[in-house]
């Protein structure tokens, strides 16, 4: 299974950090106003890469190059995302009463042959993806579309580069 276990303070002793405000969309959506993304410092001081997938930040993407600023608290606050990646960032909530049951790895599962990488959010039955620039794109979205049309999700397009975009049309 190609499910990433998200590591504690202590395994990452060469990360950081990086909290994201995040403007109320509807009146339950999203379920936090803040997200804190893993970073990788850079050679530049105020230079950090996402190192992991983004829950509810939008257009931002893991392995996206943000400059960063501490605010007054010490917290590292994204200023402006200086590089993409060229990574896709898709999210989805699982329904449990879907053809997967809810089954958040067997998702995961389901999209490895794709070349997707995800990461679980079992707290409000989320996945997570991060989709390379090598992924195969048209196929991808027509699983994609297809498990929304059958009632195993809904899905959404977090940050998606012009090659997504133009894939399967």
């Amino acid at each position: 299974m190609a499910v990433r276990e998200q590591p504690s303070d202590l395994d990452r002793p060469t990360h950081v950090k990086v909290v994201f405000d995040l403007p109320a969309e509807d009146d339950d959506w999203p379920p936090v106003s803040r997200e804190g993304l893993w970073a990788v410092p850079l050679d530049r001081p105020d230079h950090v890469r996402l190192a992991n997938v983004p829950w509810f930040v939008r257009n931002a993407a893991e392995g996206d190059v943000f400059r960063v600023e501490r605010d007054e608290e010490g917290v590292l606050r994204p200023v402006e995302r200086v590089e993409s990646s060229g990574n896709c960032t898709i999210r989805m909530i699982v329904w449990a009463q879907g053809p997967f049951g809810g089954d958040l790895g067997r998702v995961i599962d389901h999209f490895a042959p794709f070349g997707f990488e995800g990461e679980q959010l079992g707290q409000f039955g989320m996945v997570g993806f991060t989709v390379p620039p090598v992924a195969n794109l048209a196929e991808a979205k027509r699983a994609l579309d297809a498990g929304r049309a059958d009632g195993s999700w809904a899905y959404e397009e977090g940050c998606v580069s012009e090659e997504w975009l133009a894939a399967g049309l």
